[in-house]
């Protein structure tokens, strides 16, 4: 008995692993690709717009780039009916294939000086797809493996989806220093700058090979068997906004946070620290890798922590440290690079374990029949109204009057934040589980809690 016990604990466990590695390779490649778009704009605004100012050819390059973002929602609704009517593991092959094809396509883009404004128009084409793709990543990634996690275990098994999302925007840092270190300004004018997003396509051949391995979660079957035996006309759409608005307006409201301060960090800091702040690209890149690496571990080690506190103190926590944080991290980038490295790498401990708090809510708010649909629709929505729109609005703000405005502009979300955790994410239902057997889920949890109460 015991021996058939430990065998199917360690198939468990495999599966698990299995799934946590097919979910983190997505995280990695999404951010790895669409970040760097952020670290090039300065480069890219001088090829794709060169007829216009500088600061006007940003402001274009951020458009696109923010533009973009229209398609998340988009995504979102593609995929999130696709993982909740055939399959997670459908939905996520099918935004690995395209997120990677986008990415490569950008690195073999011809230039406004070789086509015209056909140039600008096939780079908007192709930041639509892989903003399209990312609809579908990221929350569905969250489902696929946080579903299939003890609830008392999600925070440890969700930090590596965490870390696999910073691992991917500090190989992009370090694949961008790399090539500037070795071309001269006109040859990473020529190429250069390419060879990064080129990248993309053996990474996404990786992330699909591990992805066709995996198995759909058993909670997911049983609720797909259910749904098909009543109902196969089922819409998640029609029914998530006929059964969880109030939880998807709360994961809009914690999500448009962690947007702006993500997209703040990887689609507009680069741009402040070289446009604003007089450094050169390699050195600006540098004080981003450096952060990152430096953050990597804390942000572990935090997400870790989050299984033996409640989710809304680990949430609240997460936003009250970012209202004091961020007019210092703001003041400290002018004060030379030792102080630029220490305000990112505080950006970057405070702000990536909000993403882990998005992905509990993304598991804990909704039902499994919707949950990838209600949880991807609200969540693409925020990236796209507030991370779409933050290097712009930073680029403009600092501009317009001083890179401090933008602080407070972050502060003023944090604040929201703080209401968002502790009025609107949940706490009592999931509060009894996180000291419980580490072999329940979440669902097991709650379905013995009916059991009790129709006794």
């Amino acid at each position: 008995m015991s021996t058939t016990i430990s065998l199917q604990d360690r198939e468990l466990r495999r599966k698990r692993t299995e799934v946590t590695r097919a979910g983190a390779i997505g995280n990695f490649i999404e951010f790895f690709d669409f970040s760097l778009y952020g670290f090039f704009a300065v480069m890219i605004s001088q090829l794709f717009f060169p007829t216009i100012s500088p600061v006007a050819a940003l402001l274009a390059t951020f458009a696109v780039y923010g533009g973009a973002f229209v398609m998340r929602p988009v995504g979102a609704i593609v995929f999130g009916h696709v993982a909740d009517r055939v399959g997670r593991r459908r939905a996520l092959i099918l935004a690995v294939i395209l997120m990677s094809l986008a990415t490569t396509l950008i690195g073999v883009l011809p230039t406004f000086a070789q086509v015209g404004v056909a140039a600008p128009a096939l780079l908007l084409l192709c930041r639509l797809t892989q903003a399209f793709s990312a609809g579908g990543e990221q929350s569905n990634s969250y489902v696929l493996v946080l579903e299939q996690s003890a609830a008392n275990q999600r925070g440890r098994n969700g930090s590596w989806l965490v870390v696999a999302v910073m691992g991917g925007v500090v190989s992009g840092i370090l694949l961008s220093l790399l090539m500037e270190s070795m071309t001269t300004v006109e040859q990473m004018t020529a190429w250069g700058w390419r060879v990064p997003f080129l990248i993309a396509a053996p990474l996404g051949l990786l992330g699909l090979y591990l992805r066709l391995k995996l198995q759909e979660s058993d909670v997911f079957k049983a609720a797909a068997a259910e749904v098909s035996k009543s109902d196969k006309r089922h819409v998640p759409l029609v029914q998530a906004f006929r059964t969880v608005k109030k939880e998807m307006l709360v994961l809009f409201g914690w999500v448009a946070l962690v947007s702006l301060c993500g997209y703040i960090l990887i689609g507009f800091m680069v741009t402040l620290l070289v446009k604003f702040e007089g450094y050169d690209m390699s050195s600006a890149l540098g004080i981003m890798a450096i952060g990152f690496l430096l953050g990597i571990p804390a942000v572990q080690g935090i997400c870790r922590w989050s299984d033996r506190v409640s989710r809304k103190t680990f949430a609240g926590l997460n936003a009250a440290a970012l209202v004091i944080w961020a007019i210092p991290a703001f003041l400290l980038i002018g004060q030379g690079p030792v102080g630029a490295t220490v305000a990112i790498t505080g950006w970057i401990i405070i702000m990536y374990p909000m993403n882990l708090v998005a992905g509990f809510a993304v598991v804990e708010l909704f039902p499994v029949d919707v949950r990838a649909t209600a949880s991807a629709l609200p969540y693409q929505l925020a990236f796209a109204v507030f991370g779409g729109s933050a290097p712009y609005v930073a680029t403009w703000l600092t501009s317009s009057f001083s890179s401090m405005a933008v602080a407070y502009y972050v502060t003023i979300f944090a604040v929201i934040g703080i209401a968002v955790a502790v009025f609107g994410l949940p706490n009592a239902r999931e509060k009894a589980v996180i000291s419980t057997d580490g072999d329940k889920t979440l669902e097991d949890e709650l379905d013995d809690a009916k059991a009790a109460s129709l006794r």
